[in-house]
């Protein structure tokens, strides 16, 4: 069983929502085309990555809670994490909009993304030789860009922000859960060694950047597909 315990982190992440899929307020299974969609789009890019910079050394994974059975290098539980947490999540988003709307809070000019986005090339370029904080870097300037180009108007409303801080109040609690016990050890050669708790500081960068990018394709394919 503790070699499982990183499957059953993320399993139980996603529980509640599978749940509560059905709930006559949000009704996210009619979502599921959409949702499909951007868990697959984003999530597989996401998981060549991870697989690459696996292979490369920024990181390893901690056999005694992932056990040992690998695909391209990963445990089962890290594939499973790149399916439930956008789920969650997600889902959170619909809760979000369907229990308190989704009000405009403000304008956003797709200048302001391209100059935050060049910002974050900057940094990617300055911090380049460690390849984990490089990468979280770049990332954020996608996603930053991908706004700009697709859905500038996201980041200026309620549901936006009020979904980012439920998603980073999760995501300190499971993420916290993987790196305390861990499930993970970083290359202190990959990263900037700076911690919130037992987090890695490159983490929450990530964390920005991947289910930022899988709610606005989530937002994108929802207007094409649904039930």
């Amino acid at each position: 069983m503790k070699k499982q315990l990183y499957s059953l982190i993320a399993l139980v992440s996603v529980a509640g929502p599978l749940a509560l899929s059905f709930d006559e307020k949000v009704h996210f299974w009619t979502h599921a085309p959409a949702v499909g969609l951007a868990i697959l789009t984003v999530g597989l890019l996401y998981l060549l990555w991870d697989a690459f910079v696996t292979a490369r050394g920024d990181w390893q994974f901690n056999p005694v809670y992932t056990g040992d059975f690998r695909i391209f290098g990963l445990p089962m539980g890290e594939i499973l994490f790149f399916i439930a947490i956008p789920y969650a999540c997600l889902f959170v988003y619909e809760c979000v909009v369907g229990y308190f709307g989704n009000a405009v809070w403000f304008e956003v000019n797709p200048v302001t993304l391209y100059c935050g986005a060049l910002a974050f090339v900057g940094a990617a370029w300055l911090f380049r030789n460690l390849g984990y904080t490089f990468i979280a870097m770049a990332s954020v300037a996608v996603f930053l860009s991908t706004l700009a180009i697709g859905a500038p108007t996201l980041v200026g409303t309620s549901a936006f922000w009020i979904w980012t801080a439920i998603s980073f109040t999760l995501f300190v609690v499971v993420d916290g859960l993987y790196t305390s016990l861990p499930t993970i050890f970083y290359n202190p050669k990959a990263i900037w060694g700076l911690r919130i708790g037992s987090i890695p500081l490159e983490d929450f960068f990530y964390n920005l950047s991947y289910l930022g990018l899988t709610l606005a394709f989530y937002l994108f394919f929802e207007k094409w597909v649904h039930f």
